[in-house]
């Protein structure tokens, strides 16, 4: 399947998925519905990731309005509680130790989030939606929106 094929498949595909683009505290809250998923302090070895998260949000947004707003990024932290509601999750990254855990990560000014964890990371992005300009001008980051449903679908 070439690239026209494929977008013409995506949009077939997943348009009647497209969810409007909601706050980074409203998908907290529809998850919150489905897992048990609380706030936490990080470990010294998961502070490396919020670090690496951190740096990366700050290098994507530098030529941005907001920039001269970097320095007050205020990331929340979440850990996904291992039971019964998070098993598909944590069996399915293949986590053993009572040590890790599954984590989501935050940042409402950005309207940012993440997890630790991809598969997560991007059913909460699917969730989080995408603004209408964007569908209705058929951009790339539509496509990228629409190619999350078809990495979705391999993983389920």
């Amino acid at each position: 399947m070439d690239h026209v094929e494929y977008k013409a498949y995506l949009k077939q595909q997943y348009s009647h998925e497209i969810r409007p683009l909601q706050s980074v505290n409203d998908v907290i809250s529809a998850f919150q519905k489905k897992l048990d998923i609380v706030e936490t302090e990080l470990s010294e070895s998961e502070a490396i990731f919020l670090k690496m998260t951190m740096l990366n949000y700050i290098n994507v947004h530098k030529n941005d309005p907001i920039k001269s707003n970097l320095d007050n990024l205020n990331f929340i932290s979440y850990e996904v509680v291992r039971n019964e509601k998070s098993d598909h999750y944590y069996n399915h990254m293949g986590i053993t130790s009572d040590n890790e855990r599954i984590l989501v990560i935050i940042e409402s000014q950005l309207n940012a989030i993440t997890s630790n964890y991809e598969e997560l990371k991007v059913d909460m992005i699917i969730e989080r939606g995408i603004d209408t300009p964007h569908v209705n001008q058929e951009t790339s980051e539509f496509f990228a929106y629409l190619m999350l449903f078809d990495s979705h679908n391999e993983n389920h």
